[in-house]
């Protein structure tokens, strides 16, 4: 039995570490040439930090994470704050941490930990760019890559799991799933250095700043060293080429006039004035993730907007309750894997999640509006909804019963 996972990235790597822990061989395989540092800050809900203590990893997670103790939504412009949130008994009122940390660190602990267990499990400079496969047990599922010189490569595997993103092929291949769609955001990122910072009066924690129709968000990772920020900003289209490109502090700055003085003392700090600028793209729910032996997983299966900060949670609950729905399959037929067990158990994966998902993705793209909407005062008057009253938090990956 082997399984192919398409896309080195949390959720791929996350799945990975799963279907080992499954006793289900796996090769993962991404289309960059080399696995380095990208991206910025994430948050790692008590939700996530369960399904990452599953794998393995926990403890090397806490090691490198920032725990707030606080987070607080303020008024754009005078800083007064709308609401606030004791995050200080988080363990005791989840059963695990709310973290923040940099996502090149949590990615480099799950590589570290699935490259230990399989020193040959994972391939590079592997771009895929088709496949076929009739669903049917006992079929090989082919897949095509190419690499950057545009040598092609061909291998064969029981069951693909397809934690490719936002663009994911698989997904437009194998579910004739319609084009990302542009989410009306335009967001700038970026690290500054917290010496730079001195002089500046930072209260603990994690910020965000709300204005009409403009959101800033801060807070520290490598414990302290960093602080990451995000900028948001309603545009009516995105026009650039590509979905993400080199920005300016100056653009980010001239779009976040009027916002409190942190905020620009945070721009202002930014490394040789550039930040990372990316459009918010988004797809409708699809009604089933599922054909046969191939599986979406994670941004391939249920991309969403980031105001709840539960895109990289979602995907390491699905590599958890995937991992899951392999080893009941396996105890309940008392049998070695086979590609029909995987079938099934692709299936229960599907409907144990779908669900959740389905509802936290329609709750954040709600979430960016009610943040970002036109009378920030109201934030503090009305009833809040967001992770803490839906209860995301309180879910379990790994005790959650299986569908």
């Amino acid at each position: 039995m082997n399984t192919a996972i398409i896309g080195a990235g949390i959720g791929g790597l996350a799945t990975a570490l799963a279907m080992r822990k499954a006793g289900v061989d796996a090769v993962v395989y991404e289309q960059a040439s080399t696995v380095g540092e990208v991206g910025a800050g994430l948050s790692l809900t008590p939700n996530a930090v369960k399904a990452l203590d599953w794998l393995g990893v926990g403890e090397r997670i806490r090691a490198l994470a920032d725990e707030p103790p606080q987070m607080l939504t303020c008024h754009y412009a005078t800083g007064e704050v709308l609401v606030a949130f004791d995050r200080s008994d988080t363990v005791q009122r989840y059963g695990a941490p709310y973290l923040q940390m940099h996502r090149a660190d949590l990615h480099r602990v799950l590589l570290d930990a699935w490259l230990k267990q399989s020193p040959d499990g994972l391939r590079t400079d592997r771009r895929l760019i088709a496949l076929e496969s009739n669903g049917t047990p006992g079929s090989s599922t082919r897949l095509r890559f190419e690499d950057a010189a545009a040598n092609r490569h061909e291998n064969s595997a029981a069951a693909v799991v397809a934690a490719d993103g936002l663009k994911s092929l698989v997904r437009t291949q194998v579910f004739g799933a319609t084009a990302p769609k542009f989410g009306g955001f335009v967001a700038w990122r970026g690290l500054v250095p917290l010496a730079a910072l001195e002089g500046v009066p930072l209260s603990a924690g994690s910020k965000v700043f709300a204005g009409p129709g403009r959101l800033f968000v801060r807070y520290p990772v490598r414990r302290g060293g960093l602080m990451n920020y995000v900028a948001f900003a309603r545009v009516d289209e995105w026009q650039p080429e590509g979905w993400s490109q080199t920005g300016t502090v100056a653009e980010a700055a001239a779009l976040l006039h009027g916002f409190h003085p942190e905020v620009h003392s945070i721009l202002a700090a930014t490394p040789e004035g550039r930040c990372h600028k990316w459009g918010l793209f988004a797809r409708e729910p699809l009604p089933e993730w599922t054909r046969g032996c191939v599986a979406l997983l994670g941004d391939a299966a249920h991309p969403m907007m980031p105001w709840f900060g539960q895109g990289a949670a979602s995907a390491l609950e699905d590599a958890v309750i995937l991992g899951r729905c392999v080893i009941a399959s396996t105890a309940e037929s008392d049998a070695p894997q086979t590609e029909a067990g995987l079938i099934a158990a692709f299936r229960r994966y599907e409907r144990t999640r779908h669900a959740r998902v389905t509802l936290i993705h329609h709750e954040s793209a709600a979430g960016g509006e009610r943040l970002a909407g036109m009378q920030p005062e109201r934030l503090r008057d009305q009833p809040v909804r967001n992770e803490d009253s839906l209860g995301l938090f309180s879910y379990d990956p790994v005790s959650e019963a299986l569908a």
